[in-house]
């Protein structure tokens, strides 16, 4: 007879019981909030585990320590950047990306200095980000192309609730969550979120 949990178990135990802690906490945080400008409902449609509607990915250029031609561009979801305005080099790149202040994009760099750009995508049917023909494309190790970001977890959090996929320990995990908030008095429900229809939101009344 074996008693207890294997180190398998355990490490899926602990990772489901901190995704529940995780959304309730975050819950509990948009509650505190809007309570305390004088609402009694609350919507969290984004920012946990199970809601997240606006997922990020990273894009790597392959060009390791680039450096560029004063002038030269690259273009990030629309927006023509000219890059050269603070310097050539990797950190002066950055600088320029980060100071156009383009909506959902962050540039930074790995440890291998290579150019990271980061892209949050607005919450949405589809997520996709462009890399547009700048002409710094080459320098930086980047390929003109929309990209499409893979589906966050809640995608399958909202498949399950929907019935469309079966996972128990994701039901369990929703399920405890609304008992939580249902023990502490709250109504919760989930419901659709129709910004992107593949995502559900929190609804929370008191």
């Amino acid at each position: 007879m074996t008693v207890g949990l294997n180190a398998s178990q355990a490490r899926s135990k602990s990772q489901q019981d901190l995704i529940i802690y995780n959304e309730v906490q975050n819950i509990m945080t948009d509650i505190i909030t809007k309570s305390a400008s004088g609402a009694f409902a609350s919507i969290v449609a984004d920012g946990t585990t199970m809601t997240e509607s606006t997922p990020s990915v990273d894009h790597i250029g392959t060009v390791v320590n680039p450096t560029i031609v004063g002038g030269t561009t690259i273009i990030l979801n629309g927006v023509s950047v000219t890059l050269g305005t603070t310097g050539l080099n990797l950190n002066s790149i950055i600088a320029d990306i980060n100071d156009a202040g383009i909506t959902g994009v962050t540039a930074s760099k790995n440890t291998a200095n290579n150019l990271v750009l980061t892209f949050t995508a607005q919450a949405s049917v589809n997520w996709t980000y462009d890399i547009g023909a700048g002409t710094a494309n080459l320098a930086l190790g980047l390929t003109q192309a929309t990209y499409t970001i893979n589906n966050p977890s809640s995608v399958d959090y909202f498949n399950t609730w929907q019935g469309t996929r079966t996972d128990r320990g994701e039901s369990q995990q929703m399920d405890q969550v609304i008992r939580h908030f249902q023990n502490l008095g709250y109504k919760i429900e989930r419901t659709v979120n129709t910004t992107t229809n593949s995502t559900f939101q929190w609804n929370i009344y008191w």
